[in-house]
């Protein structure tokens, strides 16, 4: 069964195949996919396809809509190398601004707490995204060090801020 997260003005759930076209206009934007490490630029009908197949397979692989349109992706993923849960999460640039990131984050972040024995969840920044730093700092995410990791958008290694969040 997939679970459906539903928060004051949002919906959390997995991606619906009639909203792949938006997916994928979604994510041709420069603006957004900059800041994304994930994601590919330019964003083809096959890294939709992989996303959606990604959805199946994992459980708190999300996306957020409002008044049923599609505008932003939302998960927690475990990285089993590691052993770590990194939240990760977009937003459509028309949507940006109205705290749709913290409230999908702040809902997704209270179910895996509620719903798992995991103590702690990771998240981090590239260092220029203002933006997704003060999500972060807001939703209670203490910074714990800056790395470096590869960007599939900007083909590149660029500086990332790394965060940690734990249960409380």
């Amino acid at each position: 069964m997939s679970i459906i997260i539903n928060t004051e003005r949002l919906i959390l759930k997995k991606i619906e195949r009639k909203d792949i076209n938006q997916l994928i206009k979604n994510l041709n934007n420069w603006n957004i996919v900059k800041w994304l490490i994930n994601v590919p630029y330019p964003y083809t009908i096959n890294d939709a396809n992989n996303w959606v197949k990604k959805s199946l397979k994992d459980e708190l692989c999300l996306n957020i809509y409002f008044k049923n349109t599609l505008i932003g992706g939302i998960t927690i993923d475990e990285n089993k190398k590691k052993n770590k849960h990194i939240l990760g999460y977009w937003i459509e640039q028309n949507h940006w601004g109205k705290g749709y990131a913290t409230e999908a984050c702040t809902s997704l972040v209270s179910y895996f707490f509620l719903n798992s024995s995991v103590e702690k969840i990771y998240a981090s920044h590239i260092v220029q995204n203002d933006h997704s730093k003060k999500i972060l700092l807001k939703l209670g995410f203490n910074e714990i060090g800056k790395g470096k990791v590869f960007s599939l958008s900007l083909q590149t290694e660029i500086e990332d801020i790394n965060y940690h969040l734990l249960k409380s």
